[in-house]
């Protein structure tokens, strides 16, 4: 089984004053970096969409396979899946993770039991964490083929249409969402900032999970993604 994880990094990012993709996460890492790490750890191919931005983007990660949302600005967050999701399938994807780029804090383990957990009559997969649902959400070929189709611009209403079967975990890194710079400062203490260029990396530290870095409930960060 193919596993593609698509990273949604196409979005403007209005509240952060630098490309979410780009923002350091731990250990040097940026948001992207850390997914692109966690992800591949899962057995997974990474794939980035990226869309306003996107030199600044391509320039800090040059060795992640990146693919432009054309329609990001008119077509939301479901135009950016659905250029994700047609690479994807292009590239022999049997399932899809669909995961945005501000929640870079999920964890490897959450990730190989979901790709264990997904039955192949199944549409569609989505963890859930005290109550909420949360990302990424893993869907089937069939799945990915309709989501294709759809028209508007809001991604999680096509996504329920799916009927996707809720799983529940105990990673608060499935619905905490970084997208302002007052949860990253309560997060890390400190203002968000771009991770390091490549070049000027040191040895890069092993990807965390992220669990010790939350200051207060994560249900206090289980907003719906914006990119």
């Amino acid at each position: 089984m193919k596993a593609v994880a698509i990273i949604l990094a196409a979005g403007g990012a209005r509240r952060m004053s630098h490309p979410k993709a780009n923002i350091e996460h731990e250990g040097g890492k940026s948001f992207l970096q850390s997914l692109a790490s966690t992800f591949g750890k899962a057995g997974c191919t990474v794939l980035g969409v990226v869309g306003k931005d996107s030199e600044l983007v391509r320039e800090m990660h040059p060795r992640i396979n990146l693919v432009e949302s054309e329609r990001w600005l008119e077509g939301g967050l479901l135009a950016s899946a659905q250029a994700g999701i047609q690479a994807a399938l292009d590239d022999g994807a049997d399932v899809m993770l669909l995961h945005p780029v501000d929640m870079p804090a999920v964890r490897v383990n959450t990730l190989k039991t979901m790709l264990k957990s997904m039955g192949e009559a199944e549409n569609s997969l989505r963890p859930e964490f005290e109550g909420a649902a949360g990302w990424p959400v893993m869907l089937s070929r069939a799945a990915a083929e309709r989501l294709l189709k759809a028209g508007g611009t809001a991604l999680d209403p096509m996504i329920e249409e799916t009927r996707p079967r809720r799983m529940q975990v105990k990673d608060p890194g499935v619905v905490v969402n970084i997208n302002t710079p007052e949860i990253y400062k309560t997060l890390f203490t400190t203002e968000p900032k771009p991770a390091p260029p490549p070049k000027r990396r040191t040895k890069e530290k092993s990807a965390t999970n992220g669990s010790g870095t939350e200051a207060t409930s994560p249900s206090s960060y289980a907003a719906s993604p914006e990119e």
